[in-house]
């Protein structure tokens, strides 16, 4: 969209999304380029010796060890630029080989620019990812739920999301305060590995799969919380997430890991909820440049089952968490106020001026 504000006119996709939720004007607005799009996907699926070679900017989701997704290594552009998330500190020899690919890459965290300068590759660039301020501001509650105190927590339920450590204290803090309720935005469609979770011991077990998603329900009672307790909350559109956010009066990310900032947790700040974050990796530079309030008690993640060294990566202090909860029921005021105060700071951080910077550097060669 901010390609297209500034005179850009063409917009290429090499893979057809697999869904589409945008509002109808916008859709309507990128359905030649999801048609195109289609169309290069069959072109590569259907001829797997081709290499496409574009005479402009080609962008390349890169994760760890610089993986993309299939396909991707025979689609170049001028300059061919790798736009990282990635969560480990180390990278294989073959990881390495395949970042000689990139001219560039554009690091969403101060911890993946870091990482990425350790591992030598470059030039790289710190370019921030965004919040959509047209959706994500403070507002009124519709008092939906009442009088209750209501605890958003929200990302793919996964280890390094941190699921386990929200419930086991939540599970505590309902012990004095029956009312709270948990509203958890967590459905994924990849399998959880249980071992990780069983090893740190705050929770039995991992919600099993369904046909589209996760059974977090039944994985919530499992742990003791009775259905009242919670909503688990269906896999719904980014669009219609600031309606659930704005009733909410706290929110936690104690996350033992992220590459980038955390996108929900930012969203949740833009709508005014008091937002606790885990101070690691690239959460940090939510606490650091927008003030987000800090879970600072951060210990070494000790196990990964794929054999994965979680270097910087933390676990959240229990006792921390909780008191987070209590401060925000406590002091609710002032809580609000604060959080609305970083509402205000976030706003600066709107996805059209973070992309103009990412276009700057890999279409008009500016330097970060």
């Amino acid at each position: 969209m901010q390609f297209l504000r500034r005179g850009g006119e063409q917009i290429i996709l090499t893979r057809e999304p697999v869904a589409i939720m945008l509002p109808p004007a916008t859709e309507a607005q990128f359905a030649p380029f999801f048609k195109l799009g289609a169309k290069l996907d069959a072109f590569l699926r259907s001829n797997p010796n081709e290499i496409l070679s574009f005479r402009h900017a080609v962008l390349h989701s890169c994760g760890n060890d610089f993986a993309g997704f299939e396909g991707q290594d025979r689609v170049f552009g001028a300059p061919n630029v790798g736009c990282v998330a990635i969560e480990h500190a180390s990278c294989s020899p073959h990881g390495l080989e395949v970042a000689k690919n990139y001219h560039l890459f554009i690091a969403i965290s101060r911890w993946n620019e870091q990482l990425l300068k350790n591992f030598d590759v470059g030039p790289v660039y710190l370019c921030h990812q965004g919040i959509d301020t047209s959706l994500f501001y403070p507002g009124p509650k519709s008092d939906r739920w009442q009088n209750r105190f209501v605890v958003f927590s929200g990302g793919k339920f996964e280890f390094r999301k941190g699921q386990d450590i929200v419930v086991a204290a939540f599970k505590r803090f309902r012990q004095k305060h029956p009312e709270a309720l948990l509203v958890a935005c967590w459905q994924n469609q990849q399998a959880t590995d249980e071992a990780e979770f069983h090893h740190v011991g705050h929770c039995q077990g991992v919600p099993e799969r369904a046909d589209f998603g996760l059974q977090i329900a039944p994985w919530l009672m499992q742990q003791g919380l009775p259905p009242e307790s919670f909503f688990d909350l269906p896999l719904t559109p980014n669009m219609h997430m600031p309606a659930v956010l704005r009733e909410c009066d706290a929110a936690l990310f104690p996350n033992r890991c992220e590459g980038g900032t955390n996108l929900v947790a930012m969203e949740a700040m833009a709508c005014g909820v008091p937002t606790w974050v885990a101070d690691n990796t690239g959460q940090k530079d939510l606490i650091d440049m927008l003030g987000a309030k800090a879970l600072s008690r951060q210990r070494p993640v000790q196990f990964l089952s794929d054999g994965k060294t979680p270097r910087d990566w933390g676990e959240s202090d229990l006792d921390e968490v909780v008191a987070a909860l209590e401060y925000a029921y406590n002091h609710r005021e002032k809580a609000r106020k604060e959080a609305f105060d970083i509402a205000e700071k976030i706003k600066a951080w709107d996805w059209g001026m973070q992309n103009e910077k990412l276009l700057k550097i890999v279409c008009d060669g500016a330097p970060s």
